[in-house]
């Protein structure tokens, strides 16, 4: 995804106006005007003075002249006719930007096909053909997608007068001479350029292949860092362009790679431009018009040679509507594939699901209740259920999969709910059969650590129906596991497993009921994308009388007196979390690992105490042990990583602290501190801290709600850093923003579901269907599998 700053200079205190600018500036002045805060005489002086001030380039000098000449003398009109003329000069100014502003690829008569190897493209050799694999580009279309990282703005002419040491320059001069010389082993070409009034060199070392075309030249545009030495401006190596014959631009700036410079990677995206002719328009002409789009030739064009700012900017536009447009659409199709299918209908009078919330010692909250009522709907319609329970830590989403599970066993089926580690499986196995004891429910339980024996009675007992429920991990989508009737597959976490393991679940069954849990918060608009393909039920109220932890911020120095706090802590049988961001030791990044915490507190601060360590890279048996002895007290203190992050309960902890907490999201911590405070005790988060990102952690202090947490976080670090996005299915965007796009989220969303609902299969929509194919195919047919 391009980040979006485009431009890395603008110079300061330039008279001087581009025509882009001087449309932009008399576009806000008109409205001025008509608004009452800006008198007609103040507006004449303005045209007056562009006219004399606006670099107007020959292609547009005749349309400057007639907009301005339109303008002249007009305060002395009276009051109707300005405005009459003003109102006219806002329809002349969208004319102008789209006529002069907005540029398409050269045409070609020839007939090309952008999806060839790239090897096949203008100026690519073996070599240059080897960099560009490296760089993901394969096709001719890849590298017509490698849009540039930012751009130089080389329209504007170079002012000395505003130069700065050590910052960058981007700008025109003309040429005043060039020389070479030799000085011991180097070879110097010295150009001097000039504004009209002072002088600056720009300098290159052992290039001396350049100076026939510099020698030869009379204008330059370049950009590199302004350094000062002997009271004279200088650039050394800048990055350059002879612009003899042709007007300025905006230059592109691209990721590179070795055996690939900036002039190779402009020269050949160029040379191959007119491939974007033979790019299909695959958005509707009527949501183009709708949402004001540009055509997809010039918007790709524009993304490497914009013509101007607005070109750009309408190119990004287009670019993320596509992006956005397209998996909103497969979002969809997948919705609309499960829905389509039709389901089996599951018949309950929910006796057992009353005896079971009457048995609960405490109240079901509304957003319970409504969460239940929903999925209850589901199970009796004739459709299959693909429903997500997305609730916040503690919200109580494990009550409702119950009541679901004991709806769906009354109505003759059986359930099986899959949990991507065996410590969380475990822990929903012994929370339901103590819950459900009292019903007279059959459960079993399934891992890849269970003896072979009990597994064998486990898959027998399943496929005869003697099982109403089986709890497990991955192990229950081997193939050897067969159901006698699945009627519903629950699945948490579910971003922590693949598609293809979710898609093994739901096939053991005919037409299963799916319901898949999430406590990762997600921004509602973000979640709406993730989503989209699945009907989203949130719990957004927390239990009656549920306390928050106590968020402590404590500085480093301070490590001995939580040292202290946790002793007494342990003394009182609770139990204590540290967790730590690595595994091993990084001389990149000064943090704790694990281990080494571990070793140190076993031989220091907790000698006498009993210390486990728990990591992502242990055996699954090993973990398994640990988590149970920490669960029966055996182990006072658990160094670990974050993956005791989700879900799991030990009720007697309440102390979690977290070193380094400013490498982790504001989502993660939550679900950090999430894992103490269980039994309604009084609990605590330290977040042990060397005073980085403490806004950020300040927030987290004070913030309680998953949700509004998620939200900040994603503003402030950005969808790439965001926990989940790519855990979720998330693709990476060459363009799109999921936070600055949001109302481009939206346009695209509900275009999207027009065409859904009014040809659902894109029977009339054939060019769309095969780029979504090409694009989330995989996706798609998971769902029809599955």
């Amino acid at each position: 995804m391009i980040s979006f700053k485009p431009f890395r200079n603008e110079q300061r205190g330039i008279s001087q106006m581009l025509f882009e600018e001087f449309v932009d500036s008399a576009e806000e002045k008109i409205n001025e005007v008509l608004d009452g805060n800006l008198e007609i005489v103040e507006f004449d002086k303005f045209i007056r003075s562009a006219v004399k001030n606006t670099l107007a380039t020959p292609d547009v000098k005749d349309r400057f002249d007639a907009f301005c000449g339109y303008f002249m003398g007009i305060s002395k009109l009276t009051e109707d006719h300005v405005e009459v003329r003003l109102k006219n000069g806002l329809r002349m100014i969208q004319k102008l930007r789209k006529e002069n502003l907005i540029e398409s690829p050269p045409i070609s008569e020839e007939t090309l096909n952008p999806d060839v190897d790239v090897k096949f493209g203008k100026k690519v050799g073996p070599m240059r053909e080897a960099a560009l694999r490296k760089l993901g580009i394969y096709t001719v279309r890849d590298l017509m997608y490698h849009f540039p990282r930012f751009y130089d703005d080389w329209r504007r002419p170079l002012k000395i007068l505003d130069l700065r040491i050590g910052e960058q320059v981007v700008a025109t001069a003309e040429i005043v001479s060039v020389e070479k010389v030799s000085v011991k082993k180097f070879k110097i070409i010295n150009v001097v350029v000039t504004d009209g009034f002072s002088n600056m060199y720009l300098v290159w070392f052992n290039q001396d292949y350049l100076y026939d075309s510099l020698s030869k030249a009379k204008r330059i545009a370049f950009s590199g860092l302004v350094k000062k030495e002997y009271g004279n401006f200088k650039v050394y190596s800048p990055d350059f362009q002879i612009v003899d014959k042709a007007p300025p631009r905006i230059f592109p700036i691209y990721d590179l790679t070795s055996g690939i410079s900036q002039g190779i990677m402009r020269s050949v995206i160029e040379s191959n431009v007119k491939y974007i002719n033979a790019f299909n328009e695959i958005i509707p002409e009527e949501f183009l018009k709708k949402r004001e789009l540009i055509d997809i030739k010039s918007a790709i064009y524009g993304m490497h040679f914009p013509k101007s700012e607005f070109h750009l900017k309408e190119s990004k536009k287009r670019l993320t509507y596509d992006e956005l447009f397209l998996l909103e659409m497969s979002k969809m199709m997948i919705k609309h594939n499960v829905q389509s299918k039709g389901g089996i209908s599951k018949v309950f009078k929910g006796h057992m699901s009353k005896q079971f919330i009457e048995s609960l010692p405490f109240k079901l909250t509304n957003a319970q209740k409504r969460a239940i009522s929903e999925i209850e709907s589901d199970l009796k319609d004739d459709r299959t259920m693909n429903r997500l329970l997305h609730g916040d830590v503690g919200s109580g989403k494990t009550v409702v999969a119950e009541i679901a599970t004991l709806d769906v066993i009354e109505s003759g089926f059986q359930v099986a709910l899959m949990a991507p580690t065996y410590v969380l499986a475990k822990q929903h196995y012994d929370r339901m059969k103590n819950d459900l004891s009292n019903l007279n429910i059959k459960i079993g339980f399934i891992s890849g650590s269970t003896a072979n024996s009990e597994k064998m009675s486990v898959k027998e007992k399943l496929s005869s129906g003697e099982l109403d429920l089986v709890i497990g991990t991955h192990a229950l989508i081997q193939k050897d596991v067969n159901f006698k009737n699945l009627g519903l597959a629950v699945i948490d976490e579910q971003h922590k497993f693949g598609v293809k393991q979710r898609e093994n679940l739901m096939s053991k069954g005919k037409a299963v009921d799916t319901l898949v849990m999430t406590a990762t918060p997600i921004p509602r608009t973000l979640a709406m994308t993730l989503y989209g393909d699945l009907d989203v039920t949130v719990i957004d109220e927390m239990p009656y009388g549920k306390k928050n932890s106590r968020t402590l911020i404590v500085n480093d120095s301070k490590k001995d007196e939580v040292y202290e706090f946790v002793m007494q802590e342990m003394d009182q049988g609770h139990g204590v979390f540290w967790i730590v961001p690595l595994i091993e030791e990084s001389e990149k990044m000064a943090l704790s690992a694990a281990k080494k915490v571990y070793e140190d507190f076993k031989n220091g601060p907790f000698k006498d105490r009993e210390i486990g360590l728990l990591h992502g890279r242990m055996p699954s048996e090993e973990k398994e042990s640990v988590m149970e002895r920490f669960l029966k007290k055996e182990i006072q203190l658990l160094v670990s990583t974050t993956v005791i992050e989700v879900g799991i309960d030990i009720s007697h902890a309440s102390v979690m602290v977290i070193e380094h907490p400013e490498r982790f999201g504001l989502a993660q911590l939550h679900q950090l501190r999430g894992r103490v405070g269980r039994s309604g005790n009084e609990s605590f988060c330290i977040l042990l801290t060397s005073g980085v990102e403490l806004d950020r952690l300040r927030y987290f202090e004070h913030t309680f709600n998953g949700f509004n947490l998620a939200e900040y976080d994603l503003k402030m670090r950005g969808p790439g850093e965001f926990m989940g996005i790519r855990q979720h299915g998330m693709p990476e965007f060459k363009v799109a923003n999921l936070v600055e796009d949001e109302a481009i989220l939206l346009m695209a969303r509900e275009d999207a579901s027009k065409i859904i609902e009014e040809d659902p299969n894109l029977d009339h929509h054939v060019e769309l269907l095969e780029e979504i194919n090409k694009r989330y195919g995989e996706k798609i047919k998971f769902v029809e599998v599955g």
